[in-house]
């Protein structure tokens, strides 16, 4: 499988983005959420399940990232898996420094944790392809390799 490099950035429901600071994730951006009412008034987020590979391969799913940079950097990446790095931006005056997603798919080491972490799905899923840096050439993606394993179609 080959993994989306961040567009360039999570205020979550069950893990805070300062506990994932630095941290491995395989980030899977679920919906862009528009018009979410909450406290400080309407706003969109970003609804995504993630693993920490850095923290036991602990799984979070439904978290919400509203920060604008996290939003913006996985809003078009619905339905694909992005492995980055969880990173703060330059702050401007008067401003904290944003999170961000720093790109891991340039990192060999990366690309291979994540891997062996998605040869370990249960047996009651299909198995994901492995990945490969992004940009990589010839690869069938997840969505084709599961409908050619439903119309019985083998691996040569």
């Amino acid at each position: 499988m080959t993994f989306t490099a961040p567009d360039t950035i999570n205020e979550g429901g069950s893990v805070k983005v300062a506990d994932l600071a630095g941290h491995l994730l395989i980030i899977e951006p679920v919906e862009y959420k528009a018009d979410i009412q909450t406290v400080h008034g309407p706003t969109d987020a970003v609804a995504v399940n993630l693993v920490d590979l850095d923290a036991n391969n602990n799984r979070h799913d439904n978290v919400l990232f509203f920060n604008v940079a996290l939003k913006n950097a996985l809003r078009n990446k619905v339905g694909q898996k992005v492995l980055a790095r969880i990173g703060q931006g330059t702050a401007k005056p008067g401003k904290s420094a944003p999170w961000i997603l720093l790109d891991a798919t340039g990192n060999q080491a990366d690309i291979a944790r994540a891997n062996a972490y998605l040869s370990q799905a249960p047996a009651s899923q299909p198995s994901p392809a492995p990945v490969t840096p992004a940009g990589g050439t010839g690869e069938i993606t997840p969505e084709i390799a599961a409908l050619l394993a439903q119309l019985g179609a083998k691996p040569v």
